[in-house]
């Protein structure tokens, strides 16, 4: 199964945080188990993982596509101007989460957490939240170590 963690700019990043190797090495084991524990669709975190990388212009994270999930050119090109209407109802509010948490994560209200959560469920909604968090350290570590 092909994870986002096995990308090649993780290169750059694992030459600097190599120095902590057990703190590396920890990262990408919990990055893997948000992508291979099913709680949310490999689909919706790639999506949110590209909004992630979009918001911030992070190219090393934009350009990579996790190898087994297909979106269409046309969805892609929606995420990169922030336009969720192609997405259905759930995508739209997982993707209302991640537009948010970059920079305005204090904006994030209880309903738009609650919309997550009644589309896929209370665990799926902790993992999306953790998720996302951890799609957007990843952009702020390739935009500030590259």
């Amino acid at each position: 199964m092909s994870t986002p963690t096995s990308t090649p700019v993780d290169a750059n990043l694992e030459l600097t945080l190599g120095k902590r190797p057990e703190l590396w090495s920890r990262f990408q084991s919990f990055y893997a188990a948000l992508w291979a524990d099913g709680h949310v669709s490999r689909r919706v975190l790639e999506l949110c993982r590209l909004r992630v990388a979009a918001i911030h212009g992070c190219a090393a994270e934009w350009e990579y596509r996790t190898a087994d999930v297909f979106i269409a050119d046309t969805d892609v090109a929606a995420l990169q101007r922030g336009d969720f209407q192609p997405f259905d109802h759930c995508e739209q509010a997982a993707l209302q989460i991640a537009e948010k948490t970059p920079f305005q994560h204090q904006a994030i209200t209880d309903a738009e957490v609650k919309a997550v959560e009644n589309g896929y469920g209370p665990a799926a909604t902790v993992a999306l939240l953790t998720a996302i968090a951890f799609f957007d350290v990843r952009c702020r570590w390739h935009l500030t170590l590259n």
